[in-house]
């Protein structure tokens, strides 16, 4: 889980697949004190992963227009 001293920066495209087929999935993360990080997932995690990530960057959205 996100603290309130990250923020994600990049998910790749919904559906995204390797030249091979297999799903992908990738999410930027950027903290305040200057770390970066890549998660990457592949297959059914690929498509879990972007689930999450989506549903984090519109709760931080909301929470943020409050």
């Amino acid at each position: 889980m996100l603290s309130k001293n990250e923020d994600i920066v990049k998910i790749s495209p919904k559906d995204y697949a390797l030249s091979n087929g297999v799903d992908y999935c990738c999410v930027g993360l950027k903290s305040n004190e200057g770390s970066n990080y890549l998660v990457q997932a592949y297959g059914n995690e690929a498509r879990e992963l972007y689930a999450e990530a989506i549903i984090m960057v519109n709760n931080a959205e909301h929470n943020f227009q409050q």
